[in-house]
């Protein structure tokens, strides 16, 4: 059951794997029933040079500063909102696993790195998220939570990040090193490592590698068997 007092925004990203790998982001903001609001959509881009996890933060960044801007035009309106609920359909994105400002607080003391001394991927973009959260549940003096939804959820959100990609929009730099190591042969999605069994032989094709501070991730397709074309979720790996 939704909470009555709760504003629920969707936000997602999108991107062609072409050259640049041009992209968008999109996102709605969902206002309770009691309130005379009308849902609001959004969606910008072309993004380049960056990844489908920069997009899908950028998005919530940019569904953040929004909504922020939302409640000094309607105060009023909103004044007993108590919950903001930011929705995404990239699970490593929740604030149980990456975006909780508490984890992002203790990365920050860390010099951006975790607990075993590996850097933490998109920092940057991480700092600027925990910072407009935290502007915004300052100004609207409500809690401000990440969660994950599986994808059909998000759909509208989806429609407006993929009506942008690509259409000639004032372009953004979302990463400045990003090397092509051999062509993409397959659009297929992300799989689920658990769908792996331990020894399980898995031929794969490294086609991008990702910039993560002072170290590189390697971005890989899988080439043979039944999950043919797909994505594994334990990649990219990180190399020295």
């Amino acid at each position: 059951m939704k909470n009555p007092y709760a504003i629920y925004v969707n936000c997602d990203g999108a991107m062609d794997y072409r050259k640049g790998n041009p992209s968008g982001i999109g996102f709605v903001i969902n206002f309770p029933e009691s309130i005379e609001l009308s849902p609001i959509e959004i969606s910008s881009g072309t993004y380049i040079k960056g990844n489908i996890e920069q997009l899908e933060i950028e998005a919530l960044i940019q569904a953040i500063k929004e909504t922020n801007r939302v409640f000094k035009d309607h105060s009023e309106k909103l004044k007993n909102i108590n919950t903001i609920i930011f929705i995404t359909d990239r699970y490593g994105l929740n604030d149980k696993e990456k975006t909780s400002p508490f984890r992002i607080r203790e990365w920050r003391r860390n010099g951006w790195r975790n607990h075993e001394g590996k850097p933490i991927k998109n920092h940057k973009l991480l700092d600027v998220l925990d910072k407009e959260r935290q502007k915004l549940a300052a100004s609207a003096r409500s809690r401000v939570n990440i969660e994950w939804r599986r994808r059909k959820e998000n759909k509208r959100a989806d429609q407006l990040a993929k009506s942008v990609k690509g259409a000639g929009l004032p372009i953004f730099k979302l990463q400045k090193k990003l090397e092509k190591i051999g062509k993409r042969k397959f659009d297929g999605p992300e799989i689920d490592y658990k769908q792996f069994r331990v020894r399980d032989e898995v031929h794969v094709n490294i086609f991008l590698k990702d910039a993560v501070q002072d170290q590189w991730e390697v971005w890989a397709e899988i080439c043979g068997g039944k999950n043919l074309g797909n994505k594994p979720e334990f990649s990219p790996q990180y190399l020295g």
